[in-house]
C-alpha cells in the first residue's frame, strides 16, 4: 500500500495529517477503493521532542509503515489515530541516532597552516 499526503487542519493545538491508503492495482481496468487516513498530533507533544512542524508528516508515514510492517491481520486498523507520546519518543530518538551518526562521519578539520620559521611569509604574532 502506498500512502498520499493529502495536507492538514488544526484546530487549537492539535494538528490533523489526512493521508489516503492507495492500494497498487494488477490491471487498471480493476476498481480499487482507497482508504482516507487522518492521524492527529499534540503539537505541544511535538515541540516537548524538539520535532520540526515539517517533520510532522514524515513522522505520520512511519507511524503508517509500521502498521503495514506486521502480519495481514494487523494491517491498519484505524482510520484515525492519535498519535502517542511512545510513538514521538521512537521517532525523536531515531531521528537523533541519524544525527549522531553523521557527527561522527564528518573529516576532523586539520589545524590552519602554519608557516615554518625559516618561511619568508609573516604570521601575525598574539600578544
Amino acid at each position: 500500500m502506498q500512502f498520499l499526503y493529502m495536507g492538514f487542519s488544526q484546530q487549537a493545538n492539535v494538528r490533523c495529517y489526512r493521508f489516503q491508503g492507495v492500494m497498487p492495482r494488477e490491471r487498471p481496468t480493476k476498481m480499487t477503493k482507497n482508504i482516507e487516513l487522518m492521524l492527529s498530533a499534540d503539537m505541544a507533544l511535538l515541540a516537548q521532542h524538539r520535532i520540526r512542524v515539517q517533520d510532522g508528516p514524515t513522522l505520520c508515514l512511519q507511524i503508517l509503515g509500521a502498521s503495514l510492517a506486521g502480519p495481514e491481520d494487523n494491517a491498519i486498523r484505524f482510520a484515525s489515530y492519535a498519535i502517542t507520546r511512545e510513538d514521538v519518543s521512537a521517532f525523536a530518538s531515531a531521528r537523533n541516532a541519524i544525527e549522531e551518526s553523521k557527527l561522527a562521519r564528518r573529516k576532523h578539520h586539520r589545524p590552519p597552516f602554519k608557516p615554518s620559521a625559516s618561511s619568508q611569509l609573516k604570521w601575525p604574532q598574539v600578544k
